[in-house]
Formats: C-alpha cells, structure tokens, sequence
C-alpha cells in the first residue's frame, strides 16, 4: 500500500468519524429536554372556610373590608423563586417557580387570612365607587424573601384608613421572620406563607380594636 493511499483512506475514516460525532452532538442538541421546572404557591395560614371575598357583590355583611393596594417590590415581578444570597445580591432560581404571580399569591392569602380572621366581606382593590367600605388596608412591601439561611422574612408598611380612604387610622411597619430549611423550596414557600398570616393576624389585631373603639364612641 502507498503512502498516498494509506493517507487517502486514513482522511476518509476521520472524515465518517466526524461526521457521525457531528450528526450525535446535533440529535443530542436538537432533542427534546426534559423540563426539570418545579412549581410553588403561597398558600392562606389555614385553608378553611370563610366568608366570600374579592368581588362587589360580597357586601352584604356587616362589616366590609377594602384590601389594598398591595404594592411589591419590583424584584418579585417574575416566575423565578428569588433567594437573597447577599444584603445587595439577589439569585434567580433555575428550576423553582411560582405557579401565579407572587402579587397574586400574596393578595389572595392575605384576602383569605382576613377574612376568616375578621369575619368581614373581604374587597380586593380596585372597587367600584358604589361600593360601601367600613375600612380600608394598604399594604407596602418593601421584602419579601427567603436567604441562603432559609429565613423567610417579610418587611411591610401597612396602613389602615377609614371608610372614605382619606382619613389614617392606623398606620406601622412590620418585619416578620419565619425558619425554613436551607435550599428546601417546599418549606420556603410555606415559611414565606406563614410570614403573610404573621401579617395578617396584626392587622386583623388592630382592626378588631379599631371597631372596638369606634363602637364605644358611638354608644
């Protein structure tokens, strides 16, 4: 066999050989991945049954609670589950993600909490002007999080206005903590939902001594 012709064959096997380990890492490419995505909820303190809220039509009760606005940091505006990992840094997670916005998770654990905390027909913001409200609850969050430790924490200003929406009756910042297990997302969900019945059992707390006081001004 010649040197020519050695090389010739020599050159088209490690020209087959590429082009089949081309054609594996394209298949390999090309093929469906397997979605490793994992999805949570925030979820009201106890899941039981309380008096029907979010719409207009729920105030036929005897006391009608307005809930919100409830503003959220910007930070949170994304499926990704956010950890802290730094007071200045922030980790997206690559797999975990919240089946709803967190603005909605948030707002409809605290709408259930206060509902079943109260007794109230519970409205969510915005309402309509025809729409009667005994007190109204505004809530800033400002954190809302767990850290690499697994510490959930929730730091809010809230505020609790009467039935015009002008007038403050109460107002105050709350920072809230919960434990969760380090790098477990199950248990930092269900820590950051704790944290939102933390929340909404001082406001509830303050509301009964709000109709408290105004029921003895009015005997």
């Amino acid at each position: 066999m010649t040197l020519t012709r050695f090389l010739r064959i020599f050159l088209a096997g490690a020209l087959a050989a590429s082009m089949a380990g081309c054609s594996y890492l394209a298949k390999a490419i090309l093929a469906p991945q397997k979605d490793i995505s994992k999805f949570y909820l925030l979820t009201p303190s106890a899941d039981t049954a309380a008096p029907a809220t979010g719409t207009a039509s729920n105030t036929s009760g005897a006391f009608t609670l307005g809930l919100g606005p409830i503003k959220l940091p910007p930070y949170l505006d994304r499926p990704e589950v956010v950890t802290r990992a730094a007071p200045n840094r922030l980790e997206l997670s690559k797999e975990d993600r919240w089946g709803e916005s967190v603005q909605n998770g948030f707002t409809s654990a605290m709408d259930r909490n206060l509902a079943a905390e109260t007794g109230a027909a519970v409205i969510d913001f915005p309402w309509y002007n025809t729409v009667h409200i005994d007190m109204q609850v505004q809530i800033d969050v400002y954190r809302f999080e767990t850290d690499s430790n697994g510490t959930a924490t929730l730091s809010a200003k809230w505020t609790i206005l009467d039935s015009t929406g002008k007038n403050i009756l109460y107002t105050v910042e709350s920072n809230l903590t919960q434990p969760s297990k380090p790098g477990d997302t199950t248990d930092a969900a269900a820590a950051l939902s704790r944290t939102i019945g933390d929340l909404s059992g001082q406001i509830a707390n303050m509301l009964h001594q709000l109709r408290s006081q105004q029921g003895a001004h009015s005997s």
